[in-house]
């Protein structure tokens, strides 16, 4: 069969159409490879270099803090760290090592210690091997850049303290996580999220308060070359998550009141716990001796560390929230309520003092030698003899039942940590702490807040405001308002309440004799009324025994009588007398709280004014400059902030 061909197919159409196609293809290979070598050809030759992905950690910037006036307390400002890749740093380790340890200053055993503690989570995650770098540090290491493969400067922030007080123990303080703290991490939900070399809270607000305040970590993804060296931005950002700063928090404290409580404290070792009864908020906490925050903020000296370690005075230990020492007379008021409550006593009752109790063959001596004393006079002139008499009469048990229901021998649970919850005794206890026997004359001394009664001042300060808001027990917070970064506003703290299930005619009794300790002949406070004002206050005396020294000195008052506005306790060791030091000192600070008026001299640094800004510029030299935040103030319901997809749920 011949074959047929069909000329039709290879027209001179078809034929100019195939070669415009050619010359279409052609001149888009042509575009192609001027874009590829021309418009992004250093781009690309660095990419085609590239070895890998590296994943840098964002560190957010952490919440500032405020007093409940809106003024700073503490800011954060920028500090710069020096980091190792494991994974980019090894292959040079040899010649690399030398020259970093020659830019820090430090043995190279140091660095080696530290990059393997970070290694055994990633080789590929940065460890950070120095923290704030100084500006010859980084200096150095920039100029050094191509001798130092896996090396880089990473930026976070560290803390400053602006206001012109310590409060050392209620702020707390941040430090870079230890080993302890990871391992105990890694059984929670953040066990991927701290690394070795991380900054956390340590103590106080800033450790309580972590979750808020620390943000929420970026990651920024870039590739490297076979040295890890930066060559481009992987996805040109694309896939980069952004970090969310730590959310602001405004305290209850004062500014002007925390700093004359120092004032008044700075001569004695003891602590003041100031709380609004009406909101468990603190007004002030003090805890004497204490120390300088600055210490703990970025790197920290092996001098500045062993100044406040090995000082035998204990700054370290918190006073306020962990002293444990008995209440003494200031524990009546509770024993008054126990024994009306219970109807061990009626409301009539009335008592001759003798001026002391015998018990056995032990005889308690009294201060007060006037007579007959009612229900509320026994406060007013804290006679012992009706509560030697009055604790056998309630007993160890009833006493215990009690002293648990104002919340004493447990935790306050205050938002920053490190609490005692004091020691109240009951039969079991007692029989365990002396198994050879006791008797009830332990009892006796019991009554008055002695022997194993021991308390701290922040359930103290909470004691007191009971009697202030007439029996609401209200749970002491710190923090007043969290800035909520999801919302764009202010949330309320919350806390526990709980109202006692005693009688409100037993407040009455019981407040009228507070009233009369300060207000009255014969009153054990009188030191503690604010002349010249008509401010009432009401409060209690008490003098803890010290076997190793001079008594303890307390005491715990409210006012304005009518509408308490602030309740406090005073506990000032080895005083003496609870009316002699600790009352004049409650007394000064009711008075500046509720008058503005100070009875003693105004501090030259006051915060605000230039002679403070000038101190803390030369203390915080090194630090680059950072404009502190302002309060921020509420959004709109509609806001929202770009970065709340990625910011995870937290409880507030």
């Amino acid at each position: 069969m011949a074959l047929t061909i069909d000329h039709e197919f290879a027209s001179p159409l078809r034929r100019r159409i195939l070669a415009i196609a050619i010359a279409i293809t052609f001149v888009g290979f042509i575009a192609r490879f001027v874009q590829l070598q021309v418009l992004e050809g250093e781009e690309l030759r660095g990419a085609a270099s590239a070895q890998g992905i590296k994943r840098i950690e964002r560190i957010p910037v952490r919440g500032p803090i405020y007093d409940r006036k809106g003024r700073v307390v503490v800011a954060s400002v920028p500090a710069y760290n020096v980091t190792i890749t494991p994974q980019d740093f090894e292959p040079y380790r040899n010649e690399v090592l030398p020259l970093l340890a020659k830019i820090l200053e430090v043995d190279t055993t140091y660095i080696i210690i530290k990059l393997r503690a970070g290694a055994l989570y990633s080789k590929f995650q940065p460890v950070k091997v120095w923290n704030d770098a100084d500006a010859r540090v980084i200096a150095a290491i920039e100029e050094s850049g191509k001798d130092l493969p896996g090396v880089e400067i990473s930026y976070e922030s560290k803390r400053r303290y602006d206001a012109p007080i310590r409060a050392s123990h209620l702020l707390g303080f941040t430090k870079e996580i230890s080993e302890p703290a990871l391992d105990a991490v890694r059984k929670t939900a953040d066990s991927q999220y701290y690394l070795p070399g991380d900054v956390v809270g340590t103590a106080g607000l800033e450790k309580y308060r972590e979750s808020f305040l620390r943000g929420v970590k970026g990651y920024e993804f870039v590739a490297v070359d076979r040295r890890g060296q930066r060559q481009a931005r992987f996805n040109e950002g694309m896939s980069d998550i952004n970090s969310v700063d730590g959310s602001g928090i405004q305290l209850g404290m004062d500014i002007d009141l925390q700093l004359y409580a120092e004032q008044l404290m700075s001569e004695h070792h003891g602590a003041i716990v100031a709380v609004d009864p009406n909101n468990g908020e603190i007004l002030t906490l003090v805890s004497k001796p204490d120390f300088d925050l600055d210490i703990f903020s970025g790197r920290t000296s092996k001098q500045e560390y062993q100044s406040v370690m090995l000082d035998k005075s204990n700054p370290l230990f918190n006073r306020a929230t962990q002293t444990k020492y008995p209440p003494g007379s200031t524990w009546k008021m509770l024993m008054l309520a126990g024994a009306l409550q219970s109807k061990t006593i009626g409301f009539n009752y009335s008592f001759n003092c003798p001026g002391s109790f015998t018990y056995g063959d032990h005889t308690y001596m009294d201060h007060f030698h006037g007579g007959g004393v009612t229900n509320a006079r026994s406060i007013t002139v804290s006679c012992n003899a009706f509560y030697n008499k009055m604790a056998l009469m309630l007993g160890i048990d009833s006493m215990y039942r009690y002293a648990r229901l104002f919340g004493f021998d447990t935790v306050t649970g205050v938002d920053i940590g490190h609490e005692g919850r004091g020691s109240i005794p009951n039969t079991a206890k007692m029989n365990k702490w002396y198994p050879r026997g006791w008797t009830k004359g332990y009892t006796v001394s019991q009554g008055i807040g002695q022997g194993e009664v021991s308390v701290t001042p922040v359930q103290q300060a909470v004691y007191a405001a009971i009697f202030a808001n007439k029996g609401t027990w209200i749970q002491p917070h710190a923090a007043r308002k969290i800035y909520n970064v999801k919302t764009g506003k202010w949330d309320s703290v919350k806390y526990a309440t709980r109202k006692l299930p005693i009688a409100d005619t037993i407040w009455r009794v019981i407040r009228r004799g507070m009233y009369g300790a300060v207000n009255e002949p014969g009153g054990t406070a009188r030191v503690a009324q604010i002349s010249g004002s008509n401010i009432v206050v009401a409060g209690k005396t008490g003098t803890a025994q010290n076997p190793h020294g001079e008594d303890h000195a307390w005491f715990v008052c409210f006012a304005p009588f009518d509408k308490p506005k602030i309740a406090m306790c005073v506990m000032v060791e080895n005083a003496g007398f609870g009316g002699v030091v600790a009352a004049p000192i409650a007394r000064k600070l009711l008075r500046y709280y509720l008058t503005g008026v100070r009875e003693d001299s105004i501090p030259s640094l006051l915060p605000n004014t230039e002679e403070y800004r000038k101190m803390k510029e030369a203390k915080y030299k090194n630090s680059q400059n950072r404009q502190v935040p302002a309060l921020p103030k509420p959004k709109p319901d509609t806001s929202r902030r770009t970065a709340e997809a990625i910011l995870p749920s937290r409880g507030r």
